[in-house]
């Protein structure tokens, strides 16, 4: 009988918890900016930057279905309601909570 050997591979996938906030653009903070087909992929990409702690996603009204992500980073005791949120329709503002 022939011996079978399994291989596990373990990924290990971090856990976060964004919160949003929807028509809203956190100013004077964008460490990068780049073209993200998704709110999700751009979230994806703050996580992947440890400087990384919020981000804003402006959907394209273009055909290429490509947005705008911006990557910020602040002070996190800088976002209440009195942090300098503009009004922008069609812009989500998320912060990044927790990495598990």
């Amino acid at each position: 009988m022939a011996s079978v050997k399994i291989l596990m591979v373990f990924l290990f996938q971090a856990t976060s918890y964004f919160t949003t906030r929807e028509n809203k653009q956190l100013k004077g903070y964008v460490v990068k900016r780049f073209d993200s087909p998704s709110l999700l992929s751009c979230g994806q990409q703050c996580m992947r930057n440890a400087w990384c702690t919020s981000t804003n996603y402006k959907m394209s009204s273009e055909k290429d279905g490509k947005g705008t992500c911006e990557l910020n980073k602040h002070d996190i005791s800088l976002i209440d309601e009195n942090a300098e949120f503009h009004h922008l329709q069609g812009v989500t503002f998320s912060t990044l909570l927790k990495v598990m």
